[in-house]
């Protein structure tokens, strides 16, 4: 697995100018996480369609405006399952990253698993069998190893290609915007924790709250099947009773606000007919 290792802030500067010029690119990083907000970035690994880079931010300890390709809104950053990935950027920038792609996340709308690994993603869509032993290694520790590099460069190999695979089929079914508007909402659940539901007190009885539930998830079922998304990234359980639970304390309208979109076009008619 051929790479070129990026470890000084020069090597950094001329790589951004280079990733500048470029529609997209795939992006993983290997960190390091002792609890929810101490996070440590080993590595970001990076494929271009052409080249693959290995950028350590440990030896670059400040990457000031060296790094500017992953804010540009003119790059689109691919990644497989992001929200760790942006927390891991921003504890080595300071910064959000935007214009975000998520492979995980448009497989869910493919009807594809709600969380498929990139490993079984590239072997489902692609046919390549990924090696995962290097998965829990130290990515902090220097030097790392032959087999740590490699491994690394193997996540963002095939990013790109299962991104134009997902973007023609979610184009097609005018679905990407619908994970557009995933990604805006996960961006301000991941930087923003204000912003999501709070648990909720019943204000119904319990047998009445289930009743409602079970008629709410058939619904759910019905709509993910003619849409062909997965049930869970549509509507999970625990967001359907937060999202009931809503609608009994704020009304229908109040509480559809609190959706994305497409969640609200989808089911606020079926909440009218549910709720009478």
């Amino acid at each position: 697995m051929d790479f070129i290792y990026i470890s000084s802030e020069d090597d950094l500067s001329f790589l951004n100018q280079e990733l500048l010029q470029k529609g997209f690119v795939g992006i993983d990083t290997e960190f390091r996480r002792t609890n929810k907000y101490n996070m440590k970035l080993g590595l970001i690994q990076i494929n271009d369609g052409e080249e693959t880079y290995l950028i350590d931010p440990i030896l670059i300890e400040e990457p000031k405006d060296s790094a500017s390709f992953l804010f540009s809104s003119s790059v689109l950053k691919i990644f497989h399952s992001c929200k760790e990935d942006l927390e891991a950027i921003k504890s080595w920038t300071g910064r959000q990253t935007c214009n975000i792609f998520d492979t995980q996340l448009a497989n869910a709308f493919l009807n594809g698993g709600f969380s498929m690994s990139y490993q079984g993603l590239v072997d489902n869509k692609i046919g390549i069998i990924l090696d995962k032993k290097e998965t829990r290694s130290n990515w902090i520790r220097r030097p790392l190893s032959d087999d740590q590099l490699k491994y690394a460069a193997l996540d963002v190999e095939y990013l790109i290609n299962l991104y134009k695979i997902q973007e023609e089929e979610l184009s097609r079914t005018s679905k990407l915007v619908w994970h557009n508007q995933d990604i805006e909402r996960l961006m301000r659940e991941t930087f923003d924790p204000s912003n999501t539901f709070s648990e909720l007190e019943r204000t119904i009885t319990r047998a009445e709250e289930s009743a409602i539930l079970a008629k709410l998830n058939s619904i759910v079922e019905m709509i993910s099947i003619n849409k062909q998304i997965n049930p869970t990234l549509f509507f999970s359980k625990k967001a359907q009773k937060d999202f009931l639970r809503l609608v009994f304390i704020q009304g229908l309208d109040l509480a559809c606000k609190e959706l994305t979109p497409w969640r609200s076009d989808l089911i606020k008619k079926e909440m009218e007919v549910l709720l009478g």
